[in-house]
């Protein structure tokens, strides 16, 4: 395997990403001078999520409605469409794993290996790189009036047409490996 489809890659200080196949394992230390993992409010058109706790706790906002998933409460079923948000809790470990429905979308590990590739994460990058790595990874933010049309042709036409306009490219249009 190649170095730029390493198995594990740092997300950020003291979380990890391990890619299996059809399966990504999100590790996070819990060291209080550690990142708080969080994937902010979004939606996905073609694929289910299905997440798993393997150890720690993990919150998990679906729709309007926030639990706090452990290895005991069992999976958290996110159906495409839905707006939904993750995050981890500061000073406290935890694994998870994600997956998605259909089993074979690899556009989700596509998403994370782009996301991980920006040159200072999503904070540090600009509206038209983030955008890019949402549109080809079938993500898209919820506005706060929220409108599906919308928030996808926000993401197609900033990250499919104008991104690429402005010269930016993802590392990974594929998982196909050379």
């Amino acid at each position: 395997m190649s170095d730029n489809y390493t198995e594990t890659v740092d997300v950020s200080r003291g979380i990890t990403i391990t890619f299996e196949p059809q399966l990504r394992i999100i590790s996070i230390s819990g060291n209080e001078e550690d990142e708080v993992f969080h994937g902010s409010i979004h939606w996905h058109e073609s694929h289910d999520e299905i997440i798993t706790v393997r150890e720690g706790k993990l919150k998990v906002t679906l729709g309007s409605v926030i639990k706090t998933c452990t290895a005991e409460t069992g999976d958290a079923f996110i159906p495409r469409g839905v707006p939904h948000a993750l995050e981890s809790f500061r000073g406290v470990p935890c694994v998870f794993t994600e997956r998605t429905n259909p089993t074979n979308f690899d556009t989700k590990e596509i998403f994370f290996r782009n996301a991980v590739a920006l040159p200072g994460g999503f904070s540090g990058s600009s509206v038209f790189q983030v955008m890019q790595v949402f549109y080809y990874g079938d993500m898209f933010p919820v506005f706060l009036i929220h409108a599906k049309w919308l928030e996808k042709a926000f993401v197609t036409v900033l990250g499919g047409y104008i991104a690429p306009l402005l010269g930016y490219r993802v590392k990974y249009e594929t998982l196909k490996k050379a």
